[in-house]
């Protein structure tokens, strides 16, 4: 399913890209602790780790995308400051 096609049958936005779980785990909890529902979708496949190389490229990373409904942007968003000012 494309991303567009996903937006227009969930009515959902794009807010945030988390590489590496890390990132994700940080993001996740900042939305549920501010009660914010949202919908990830994961590409965990396939890529090598930023800055590693080996030769049988066995690190890889995964890359979460974070939706919200439409009228939740706005509160993402601010969800969203905080953790980067964190």
């Amino acid at each position: 399913m494309s991303v567009g096609l996903f937006d227009f049958l969930f009515n959902k936005v794009l807010v945030y890209t988390a590489v590496g779980d890390e990132h994700y785990f940080k993001a996740a909890q900042c939305f549920q602790s501010e009660g914010l529902r949202y919908k990830v979708k994961s590409n965990s496949g396939n890529r090598p780790a930023l800055g590693q190389q080996h030769i049988n490229n066995t690190s890889t990373i995964a890359i979460y995308d974070f939706y919200v409904k439409k009228e939740d942007q706005h509160k993402a968003q601010n969800i969203l400051s905080k953790l980067r000012s964190s």
